[in-house]
């Protein structure tokens, strides 16, 4: 029998994915100095693959991309070769999650909140908008925060819940065409 040694695989999430550049964690069982420097030298060697940096102390392996030479599946497929099964960011909700352009593709975190609104809607009859709503529960804890410790830093101070308020509804509230599913006008040539 001509039987082919399974690798074992090493698993990582990915922890932070924008287009040019992605940032995996690997579990702390992949964390070994050596398999992390062999990784950044091999994904280094990569056409497209401008600066790749590693931290096997965290597990961090950060690279950043040329979009027009490499993909996101691309790069993902090439972390297979290299024996890492990177897990999404945020897995998709099974059943009867919406529908979006990419099937099978995690939601975003606008999508899920919007599936939460649709999902409560659907189970209570109650019409609550989760975009306005999250946002104002941080700010309400913030102010409450502010009120009661003032600006001091011993717990958790107010300003950082007015911070994660604000954060939370700008992404919430894209600006027109980046959520509606419209193509982003590109200026390259």
């Amino acid at each position: 029998m001509n039987q082919k040694k399974k690798r074992p695989q090493h698993k990582a999430r990915i922890a932070s994915d924008i287009p040019g550049r992605m940032r995996i964690k690997l579990r702390a069982e992949g964390r070994q100095p050596v398999f992390m420097n062999g990784l950044k030298e091999k994904m280094s060697a990569r056409d497209g693959m401008n600066r790749v940096r590693s931290n096997s102390t965290t597990g961090s392996l950060t690279f950043d991309y040329d979009r027009d030479k490499l993909t996101r599946d691309g790069i993902l497929a090439f972390l297979e070769e290299l024996d890492v099964v990177a897990g999404e960011i945020t897995p998709a909700f099974s059943g009867d999650a919406p529908e979006h352009k990419d099937a099978g593709t995690p939601l975003t975190f606008l999508q899920a909140v919007e599936d939460l609104n649709m999902r409560i809607r659907r189970t209570t009859g109650a019409d609550i908008n989760l975009k306005l709503a999250l946002p104002l529960v941080f700010a309400s804890m913030g102010v409450w925060a502010i009120g009661k410790q003032g600006l001091r830093i011993t717990m958790v101070p107010g300003w950082v819940f007015l911070w994660m308020a604000f954060d939370m509804f700008v992404r919430l509230h894209p600006p027109v065409g980046e959520a509606s599913g419209l193509p982003a006008i590109n200026n390259r040539r």
